[in-house]
């Protein structure tokens, strides 16, 4: 993350704001700025925790970090243009060199997600597709119509086993395997990403929800104990894996 960058801020401030930010602030949440400097992330809850508790069951709201996507009969041609190493299969999700998480939904769609403790490394990529425009390849504005959860830990299947059809228990959903389906009766995308040891999946859905999933994940995860966090522990897993 930029060095300069403010550690401590109110995301009021920003005109780009996560749809649980109020949620979050009475939560108690400590917020950070994006590496845009476009909006704030939650940084930590401030219990001092929840690296352990994480381990258990933690949902972060990643709302407000970067993300994009692009589509068409040439979209997948042209990110590969780009040394951008798409999956060979639909419903996978590949790692990429500089910290990006590529995921490819169909044969002409991929979704990108920055990676929340690194450099916003999706700035080169939307510029050189704003200078080429390039035929049969359209930007999808994910940032601006999609929430963006975190949730990790070895309880977390057992929770989305009450509100998902799909059955996301770490030895029936693989790693690097998404998942377009339906969780409390409103469509969804889950990804299974495993940076280090602890099992974690990134949940993507529409903004206008965010309230109402959030809602019911909290519901759901109540009997397993399920607490928020932020970057500082999502950053602490990563590095410190075990």
């Amino acid at each position: 993350m930029p060095e300069q960058r403010s550690r401590d801020c109110d995301p009021a401030l920003y005109l780009r704001r996560s749809p649980l930010y109020r949620i979050l602030q009475q939560a108690g949440a400590i917020f950070t700025e994006t590496p845009r400097r476009d909006a704030a992330v939650v940084r930590s809850l401030g219990t001092g925790t929840e690296v352990e508790q994480a381990r258990h069951l933690g949902m972060a709201d990643l709302s407000p970090l970067p993300r994009c996507g692009f589509k068409g009969a040439r979209a997948l041609q042209w990110l590969e243009m780009q040394n951008i190493n798409v999956p060979r299969n639909n419903h996978q999700a590949l790692p990429q060199e500089n910290g990006l998480l590529v995921a490819r939904l169909s044969d002409q769609e991929v979704l990108i997600l920055t990676d929340p403790g690194a450099e916003d490394s999706l700035v080169q990529i939307e510029t050189t597709y704003a200078k080429q425009a390039p035929a049969y390849c359209h930007a999808v504005p994910w940032r601006d119509s999609s929430a963006w959860l975190r949730v990790s830990g070895k309880r977390a299947g057992q929770m989305f086993a009450k509100l998902c059809g799909v059955d996301l228990l770490p030895d029936r959903f693989p790693n690097l395997t998404l998942a377009q389906t339906s969780m409390a009766r409103m469509n969804i995308i889950v990804i299974r990403d495993d940076p280090g040891t602890t099992s974690g999946w990134h949940l993507l859905f529409d903004s206008a929800s965010a309230e109402y999933l959030w809602n019911c994940l909290q519901d759901a995860g109540a009997e397993f104990n399920l607490v928020l966090i932020g970057l500082d522990a999502l950053i602490a897993l990563n590095d410190c894996p075990g």
